[in-house]
């Protein structure tokens, strides 16, 4: 039925007394995410009219949560102090949010709403009372991220001894929580550690937490080859740097940048280059006025020659010669730097372009408040329809998105039996809708909890959602006693091959006993555009069972990656015998000499 027709007989069995009936045909309208923006909130109106007469007081609560209702919001959501504290927080009164949030027995909610409120002293109390929990003792991350927040409140109360107390703490416990989760294979979670670490050092001015935390988050990047995000963390690290007059450390950083640059094949290396030489002359007068030794300058000095030279900016290596002859060396290398600046003094620098960096890698990067997020995940322990509550709360959060987090949160809350199975089914697959981060935890919880319908829906969820953590549930997926959940893991396994799936789908792929699970995960790499994916196919051809290889072979032949013939190439020169035939046949049929 069109959007005009439902809503006429939704009205009609208003007029008639069938709320039910008018809610459950207007849910047809919430699902329909593409409609223009008044008749959707037209529509809602009349859904949560059509609630609240069917006595469904909390499912109207959220269709008003979701129109930024908090009026009608906190007089529907009077029993539920969790609603109505998202009211208070719609109309701006954190203050109030907090007191509802206690009294629901949240206090990590209740602290962030007062540190909204800027109430520094409850703010501290609460802080303190999450620390306190015991589940803390066995999540160091969760516990670092609290220890981070008190300490950012001390230190809005001036307690300065107390502040520096919990940064050491939320240090220690970030440096073993981002072990443990590396170790387990969850870099993307040792990535918010490695952030958050990264934040401390900002917020504190410790150049040696700043320099831990971008330089793991960039070794991440890097491994999952997220490129552009590297190079902006990197830009992002070397501007820190900078103001905090680390000279060595920002010429060190711009080798490393330059390097990458060049093996990535990106025309802008040589400015990175040109910007590292300079960065080496600035750490050698930085060395002399700090009164340094004359040795730490000259070997600066050298490395900016070094970096000239590879630009063929060969007169600004000669005066570089010049600035080394001038220090404080002892006579016979004081004599070698002048005779090579006398020796070369008639070279010239290459007429050579050097394209600057692109705009956008110079953008500041943005740190989401995981601080704040994960903790809130933490304390909502994986509730699906308080974290669609948290969806709907974020006004950053694009409508297209709110309105199916609106669908997925109204299926419990209007079921008749929420906790069914098939209830939860029709859930889990509405949140894989969604198709955001914090859709993940709750189907975690599902998962556990679910009977084998739920487990199967959850895992149809995660074929649309491309996060690395969606793995987490995959793999449990693929370990499940029924058959069909299997299957539908494999499925997930089929659909999933964005660039940072590379690390879980190749874990699986060598750590799965199942030979489904196994050429599932296979052919998703085959689907990845990178070289690390193409290189790990010829790895199988060259190492693989028999029917594996078959498989790689097909793959690299339908492969339209750009590195592919390349990496075959490089391949072929270092193999001999039937493989390296075999890799020069795949090159040959791919039209390639």
């Amino acid at each position: 039925m069109i959007t005009d027709e439902i809503i006429a007989r939704a009205k009609a069995h208003l007029r008639s007394g069938q709320a039910p009936e008018a809610a459950q045909l207007l849910l047809t309208v919430a699902a329909q995410p593409g409609l223009i923006e008044r008749e959707y909130d037209d529509a809602m109106n009349l859904l949560a009219t059509a609630l609240a007469s069917a006595q469904q007081v909390r499912a109207a609560a959220t269709v008003f949560l979701y129109l930024r209702r908090p009026v009608e919001m906190r007089r529907l959501a009077k029993s539920h102090p969790i609603d109505t504290a998202r009211a208070e927080l719609l109309a701006e009164r954190p203050g109030e949010a907090a007191r509802f949030y206690r009294v629901a027995r949240w206090p990590a909610h209740a602290a962030i709403a007062c540190e909204r409120a800027r109430d520094w002293p409850t703010a501290r109390a609460l802080w303190e009372e999450v620390s306190g929990d015991p589940r803390l003792r066995e999540d160091p991350y969760v516990a670092a991220l609290v220890s981070f927040n008190l300490g950012r409140v001390l230190n809005k109360l001036g307690d300065e001894p107390g502040a520096h107390r919990c940064r050491v703490k939320a240090m220690r416990l970030l440096e073993e929580a981002a072990d443990v989760l590396e170790a387990r294979g969850l870099r993307d979670r040792a990535f918010d550690c490695f952030q958050v670490l990264l934040t401390l050092g900002i917020e504190t001015g410790s150049f040696e937490n700043l320099a831990e935390g971008y330089l793991n988050c960039i070794r991440i990047l890097r491994e999952d080859h997220l490129k552009y995000y590297a190079l902006q963390y990197y830009e992002d690290f070397i501007g820190k740097a900078e103001t905090a007059g680390e000279h060595h450390a920002v010429a060190t950083i711009l080798h490393e940048v330059a390097e990458y640059a060049r093996n990535l094949g990106l025309p802008f290396h040589t400015a990175l280059r040109l910007r590292e030489a300079q960065a080496w002359q600035r750490a050698a007068d930085g060395i002399l006025a700090s009164g340094g030794a004359a040795e730490l300058a000259e070997n600066a000095l050298l490395a900016a020659v070094g970096a000239y030279t590879t630009l063929g900016f060969h007169a600004r290596a000669v005066q570089t010669f010049k600035s080394i002859a001038g220090l404080p060396l002892e006579e016979k290398r004081v004599a070698r730097y002048k005779n090579l600046a006398v020796k070369y003094a008639e070279a010239r620098d290459e007429s050579s372009q050097t394209p600057a960096l692109p705009d956008y890698l110079k953008q500041p990067v943005q740190y989401p408040d995981i601080w704040n997020v994960d903790v809130i995940e933490w304390e909502e322990q994986g509730d699906p329809v308080e974290a669609c509550g948290e969806i709907l709360l974020d006004p950053t959060i694009p409508n297209y998105v709110r309105r199916r987090a609106l669908t997925a949160r109204l299926t419990p809350l209007m079921a008749v039996n929420p906790a069914h199975p098939d209830t939860l089914a029709a859930l889990a697959e509405r949140l894989g809708e969604v198709q955001v981060y914090a859709v993940l935890s709750p189907l975690e919880s599902l998962f556990e909890r679910g009977r084998t319908n739920v487990r199967g829906a959850v895992l149809k969820a995660a074929r649309h959602l491309y996060f690395k953590r969606t793995f987490v549930v995959i793999n449990r997926g693929v370990q499940d006693p029924e058959p069909a959940v299997r299957r539908m893991a494999q499925d997930a396994i089929a659909a999933l091959h964005f660039p940072h799936a590379f690390d879980p789908l190749s874990r699986l792929h060598r750590e799965s006993a199942d030979p489904d699970i196994r050429r599932a995960a296979l052919q998703s790499i085959g689907r990845i555009q990178s070289l690390e994916a193409v290189e790990y196919l010829v790895g199988v051809v060259v190492h693989g069972q028999q029917d594996e290889r078959l498989i790689a072979r097909d793959l690299l032949l339908r492969s339209d990656y750009s590195e592919t013939s390349r990496a075959l190439a490089t391949a072929i020169e270092h193999e001999q015998g039937d493989v390296q035939r075999l890799l020069a046949q795949i090159r040959y049929q791919r039209g390639e000499r």
